[in-house]
């Protein structure tokens, strides 16, 4: 079966939202798969770790609980990719001064540069793929993403 329909195909409302089905899964497959996999290199930064990094390199020192929600994971999945980063010195954690019991989780300096290398080889990646682009056309597809992103964010309570 082709991974999508013919172009210039008509689509109906209820065919289009299987069409979204199907597209995210083969993105999400390709992204992850071939696309962004070679941006890892060796360690402890990987697909699953990479996230956190991301979230504490755009919002700075967040309690453990934060950031679970924020990635919409259970804790403790959580808390094992932020032990995963404390090991390798990515990020720190301590004591949150309100409550002794949670845990502040900051990225450390060679964290932000692992974030900032990971990324830069992940958009070097994606700029190969959309070369042929219009800035019209990359424009409107990081708006939708953007759009699709904040309406999955309110739908399942996450916030990244």
């Amino acid at each position: 079966m082709p991974d999508r329909p013919f172009p210039g195909a008509v689509v109906s409302v209820t065919d289009s939202i299987s069409q979204v089905e199907r597209e995210i899964t083969v993105l999400l497959r390709r992204t992850l798969e071939h696309l962004w996999a070679r941006g890892y290199g060796e360690g402890p930064v990987d697909r699953y770790t990479y996230p956190v990094l991301v979230l504490l390199d755009s919002h700075g020192p967040m309690l453990l609980t934060e950031l679970t929600a924020r990635i919409g994971l259970s804790k403790p999945t959580v808390s094992r990719q932020v032990s995963r980063l404390g090991f390798a010195s990515l990020v720190e954690t301590w004591p949150a001064p309100h409550d002794p019991r949670a845990v502040v989780v900051r990225l450390t300096p060679e964290g932000a540069r692992q974030a900032q290398l990971v990324g830069e080889a992940r958009r070097e990646s994606l700029r190969a793929v959309l070369v042929g682009w219009s800035d019209t056309d990359s424009d409107t597809l990081a708006t939708l993403l953007a759009r699709l992103n904040t309406d999955l964010a309110g739908h399942h309570g996450g916030d990244e």
